[in-house]
């Protein structure tokens, strides 16, 4: 898979811009503030569908105008295809080859990206939703039940708390507890499924970020990656046993806490209680790793992805590295900087040159950005 161009249009800091691309290596240089990220987010953006940092779609259009466009043409497969994406205050508008995609499940997984971003290493320390939306985001680029199931479930869970505060005046009601359970149901139907398919993802990707972590610390640090389920732990059912749950358990589970929902107006059990505990030797790394082991982890987890998605779809994602070689030392950037070759298209953005070996500069695209300009000779601004 390869991104041959990106054009942009009122995105960011950007007016008007035309970007060809390496098949291999494209390192976008400047000074913070400058729009290098605004580069990888917009190739982001091209995968996901939505922005990794911006809490809506509009903060991407420019200030001072009404909407914004994104559009790329890649090659996958042997297959070339555009993707176009428009963002205005009442939404999105998406195409692929010319073809409207009315569904963002419809959409994501043309274009797979894994991106590593000084943000990423809040995977160790940070909230358990971070760890959520890691593990989501795998899924969404090779499988669009689990993506539409994902925002059923988010619909459906908002729609069972929403009813939650509405049943405190009437919590004995039966009419209410009989339409309660209903919505408990169909939250439990899709909680197992989405249960299973974490555990099996984790499972497949902790045992290669655990290799990496060994190759990088020098045989010196043992990862494990356990994934905590409130649907198990209610069961109070192993793991081993995850087949043995139907959704019946599941919705029974969750009727038995209705009184405590209702009190605090919200679902205590599902997915969206779900969390990643990470150990190195043992001991649980959020508590006790070092800011070395942790940046060991977080890249041996981005180095689990690019092969996990290689694996799912057949084919090498897009790597997008946002500005983390300063976060890195020289051990760390070498293992990275290693798995660049013409097979994955690798996109940099950094304030120098000067943590790039020379070999790999003279095999890449090098872009100069400077107050909202880009300079190469491969662009145009328009």
């Amino acid at each position: 898979m390869k991104v041959n161009s990106l054009k942009l249009l009122y995105f960011r800091n950007y007016d008007g811009v035309n970007l060809n691309f390496h098949s291999s290596l494209n390192i976008f240089v400047g000074n913070n503030a400058n729009g290098k990220t605004n580069i990888i987010e917009a190739l982001f953006l091209m995968s996901l569908g939505k922005s990794f940092r911006a809490k809506s779609d509009v903060e991407c259009i420019k200030i001072g105008e009404m909407a914004t466009c994104v559009s790329c043409n890649l090659t996958k497969d042997n297959i070339q295809k555009d993707i176009m994406l428009a963002i205005n205050n009442k939404g999105k508008n998406i195409k692929v080859s010319g073809i409207k995609r009315n569904k963002i499940y419809e959409f994501v997984g043309e274009l797979n990206t894994v991106l590593f971003s000084p943000d990423d290493l809040q995977l160790i320390k940070g909230s358990p939703s971070i760890r959520r939306s890691f593990i989501d985001r795998e899924f969404y680029q090779f499988s669009k039940i689990y993506h539409k199931y994902s925002l059923i479930y988010k619909h459906i869970l908002k729609q069972r708390n929403s009813f939650l505060k509405n049943m405190r005046k009437n919590k004995n009601d039966n009419n209410l507890k009989s339409y309660l359970e209903v919505l408990s149901l169909q939250l439990a139907k899709l909680s197992l499924y989405i249960t299973k398919k974490r555990y099996e993802f984790i499972q497949k990707i902790s045992k290669i970020a655990s290799e990496n972590v060994m190759k990088i610390s020098d045989n010196n640090e043992v990862l494990e990656i356990r994934y905590k389920s409130s649907i198990l732990e209610a069961l109070q059912t192993p793991y081993s046993k995850i087949n043995s749950i139907d959704e019946k358990m599941v919705c029974n589970a969750m009727m038995d806490k209705f009184k405590d929902d209702i009190l605090y107006g919200s679902t205590k059990i599902g997915i969206h209680h779900d969390d990643l505990i990470f150990l190195i030797n043992g001991l649980e790394a959020k508590k006790y790793a070092s800011q070395g082991q942790q940046k060991t982890i977080v890249l041996a987890l981005k180095l689990a992805e690019i092969e996990f998605l290689k694996n799912s779809t057949g084919t090498f994602p897009i790597l997008l590295l946002d500005d983390v070689l300063s976060e890195l030392d020289k051990i760390r950037q070498k293992k990275l900087l290693d798995i660049i070759d013409s097979k994955i298209q690798t996109f940099i953005t950094t304030p120098t040159l000067n943590d790039i070996k020379k070999e790999f500069l003279e095999n890449s695209n090098i872009f100069y950005i400077k107050e909202g300009k880009i300079y190469n000779n491969l662009v145009s601004e328009e």
